[in-house]
């Protein structure tokens, strides 16, 4: 049970990650974005190469990842995202451009994939990296659990304190709730929904360094994490960030522990997307506006 509930928690940690990115993604550009998922896959394969490289552990890439994830979301926004925006594109060509996106950065992640095995002989399919183990409280926990916890904590308390508590973040939500309003105010929009986008793959590229600690990782694990990281957006309420943050946490405990209790009783975990699935109905259904509605009355 020990084990289940580390796991709830590290999985946790990972959805917030991706989930406010979302948010962040739907409030600038009003897009379901379905290559977020390939951007945490991005992150893992970067930290791992430069774990490889530097031999060191994948935990102290964390850097590299938050860059390589940044990056490759910022590129998508200025090539992709932001000129169908301002060329009128609307919800449903921005969704569909996503999916298209996504799947150029999964395949070329298995072209990277191939050329990485190839030329530094490493595993880089299928592969499921080792652990440390740390005494707390009387109790052995694998060094993903407080690494993930700690790095979750201080990127998304950096994330408040840039948003609430600096001119820049100021000027994002300004751009955020008016684009028209702040660029006739003398905000470069485009420039503050580029920072945006950079900070959400550098949050999903972090989620990545951690994966490959708990599940088996190849180029498609971040597909796997999209529906969950949207469900956690609509449980916490579509549009705020701090609820995306709260779903991840319902989200992720929900259905490791549902997951758990089903297999007791001996059914099968295949099923286990249909719970991050019934969490999204229900919550359109029974409270649309999400766990955001209960502070914000």
């Amino acid at each position: 049970m020990l084990d289940v509930l580390v796991g709830a928690l590290v999985y946790s940690n990972l959805l917030a990650l991706l989930a406010i990115g979302l948010s962040l993604m739907l409030l600038t550009c009003r897009v379901s974005n379905f290559a977020h998922g390939d951007v945490v896959t991005t992150g893992l394969y970067a930290a791992y190469t430069a774990s490889v490289l530097l031999r060191v552990s994948p935990y102290a890439c964390i850097p590299f990842a938050l860059l390589a994830g940044g990056l490759v979301s910022l590129l998508s926004f200025l090539l992709v995202f932001d000129p169908l925006r301002r060329a009128g594109g609307g919800p449903v060509t921005l969704m569909v451009a996503s999916m298209a996106v996504g799947i150029i950065i999964r395949y070329s992640l298995h072209a990277y994939a191939d050329v990485m095995q190839r030329t530094l002989g490493v595993y880089t399919r299928q592969f499921v990296l080792s652990d440390f183990e740390l005494q707390l409280a009387g109790l052995r926990v694998p060094g993903v659990l407080p690494l993930s916890s700690l790095t979750a904590a201080v990127l998304l308390v950096s994330l408040y304190v840039l948003l609430y508590r600096t001119r820049l973040g100021v000027a994002m939500r300004a751009a955020i709730e008016n684009p028209q309003l702040a660029e006739s105010l003398g905000i470069d929009v485009k420039r503050v929904f580029a920072i945006g986008w950079f900070l959400s793959g550098a949050l999903a590229g972090a989620a990545g360094v951690f994966l490959p600690f708990r599940v088996i990782s190849d180029p498609d694990v971040g597909w796997s994490m999209l529906l969950p990281a949207f469900a956690s957006v609509v449980v916490g309420g579509i549009g705020s960030l701090a609820g995306s943050v709260a779903g991840a946490y319902v989200v992720g405990f929900s259905e490791l522990l549902l997951s758990y209790l089903l297999a007791t009783l001996g059914v099968s975990t295949a099923y286990r997307p249909l719970i991050s699935f019934a969490a999204i109905v229900a919550t359109l259904l029974l409270r649309p506006k999400g766990l955001s509605s209960l502070w914000s009355r």
